[in-house]
C-alpha cells in the first residue's frame, strides 16, 4: 500500500519507548480518517525486519498474528475496542499506519523500501523517559523488565537520538518524517492540531480536536519531576546537542505544516 493506491497514505508512528507514542496512537485514531495499529507489527518490523506495504492492506492487517505482536485483541481484550473502531471506518479511512516505539535502528530501512509513507517521530526530553523508564521497573507488577530503567533510559535515548539526527540530516528521507516535540505540543494546541493534520492531509475533525484538548488538560496537570541523585551521572553523561538540533528541526516543521494547512483552507486541509 503506497499513497497512490486507493487513496490511502501509509503512517509510522515512532519514539523512544515511553516518549507519548501511545497517546500520540490514540489521538491521530480518533480522526475519522485514520486507522493506525498499536503496535501491530512491531515484531515483524524488529525482528523480521519486514516493512511490507502489503502488512496494511485491510485482510493481512486483521489477520493477527504471534509472529506479529503481543497485543492480541483476543487475548488482549484492552485492544479489541481500538480494532473494532478501525474496522468501522477503515473504508472511508485516508491514512492507514502503526504506531511503534524505537524503531530508529531499521527507520533508515523503512523509509527507503516505503518512500511514499509518512512518519511520525515524537521527541520527549531524556529527564522524563528515564523517569519513566524507572517508574514502570519499580512496579511491582509491571510486565516491563525489571532492569530497564534510568540508566538504560539514557543509552536507549542517547543510541536513537543519534540515529535520527543523521536520517534528518539526510534532506531526502527528511521530506517524509515530521518530528513533534512532545515538550511543547500542548503550548499552542490550535497548532499542533494544524501540524498534525497538515502533515496528513486530513481535513478537522470534532473527535480529533476533542481529544487533543483532553491530553492537553492532563498534561497541564502534570507537576515537574527532580533527577534522584543516583540518576545523576548517567543522564550528565549523555550528549544531548543532538537533540537541541532535532527539535529545532521540529519548530521549523511545525512552522511550515501549520502554514501550509493554514493556506489550504481549515476545512479541507492539504494534500499530503
Amino acid at each position: 500500500m503506497t499513497s497512490d493506491q486507493n487513496g490511502k497514505l501509509g503512517l509510522i508512528v515512532t519514539g523512544v519507548a515511553r516518549s507519548g507514542t501511545t497517546a500520540l496512537g490514540k489521538l491521530l485514531n480518533a480522526h475519522a480518517g485514520v486507522c493506525l495499529g498499536i503496535e501491530r507489527y512491531k515484531f515483524q518490523f524488529l525482528r523480521a525486519h519486514n516493512y511490507s506495504a502489503d502488512l496494511f492492506e485491510r485482510e493481512r492487517f486483521f489477520d493477527f498474528r504471534a509472529e506479529d505482536t503481543n497485543l492480541i485483541p483476543d487475548l488482549r481484550p484492552a485492544w479489541k475496542p481500538t480494532y473494532d473502531h478501525i474496522a468501522l471506518k477503515w473504508g472511508g479511512a485516508r491514512v492507514i499506519g502503526d504506531k511503534v516505539p524505537d524503531l530508529m535502528p531499521v527507520l533508515r530501512d523503512f523509509i527507503t523500501q516505503n518512500p511514499d509513507f509518512r512518519y511520525i517521530v515524537i521527541l520527549r526530553n531524556l529527564k522524563d523517559v528515564g523517569l519513566s523508564w524507572q517508574a514502570r521497573a519499580d512496579r511491582p507488577r509491571d510486565s516491563w523488565p525489571k532492569n530497564k530503567g534510568f540508566a538504560e533510559a539514557c543509552e536507549s535515548w542517547d543510541a536513537q537520538y543519534r540515529i535520527l539526527h543523521d536520517i534528518i540530516r539526510d534532506r531526502k528521507l527528511r521530506k517524509q518524517v515530521l518530528l513533534l516535540d512532545y515538550d511543547r505540543m500542548y503550548e499552542d494546541v490550535a497548532e499542533t492540531e494544524a501540524v498534525l493534520l497538515g502533515f496528513l492531509g486530513l481535513g478537522r475533525d470534532p473527535a480529533f480536536s476533542e481529544v487533543l484538548h483532553e491530553h492537553a488538560g492532563f498534561a497541564a496537570t502534570r507537576g515537574k519531576r527532580k533527577i534522584a541523585p543516583r540518576f545523576i551521572e548517567p543522564y550528565k553523561a549523555v550528549e544531548q546537542g543532538y537533540a537541541k538540533g532535532l527539535r529545532k528541526v521540529a519548530r521549523e516543521q511545525a512552522r511550515f505544516w501549520a502554514d501550509r494547512f493554514a493556506s489550504a483552507g481549515t476545512e479541507t486541509g492539504t494534500d499530503a
